[in-house]
């Protein structure tokens, strides 16, 4: 019973690797819903008279 639930576990694992990875070669096209981060970021206001200093 416990090699079964290894073997159930063992796949699940795999699978879900090999999914991700299948996920990364392919890729997904770009725009909103694809999970970059850009489309929901705020924009940040800025203050008259001050110079922001650049962030990399």
């Amino acid at each position: 019973m416990q090699l079964a639930a290894v073997i159930v576990i063992v796949s699940l694992a795999a699978g879900y690797v090999l999914r991700s990875a299948w996920r990364t070669v392919v890729g997904r096209k770009a725009g909103c819903g694809s999970g970059c981060g850009k489309c929901a970021a705020p924009v940040v206001p800025t203050v008259p008279g001050r110079i922001s200093l650049p962030l990399a």
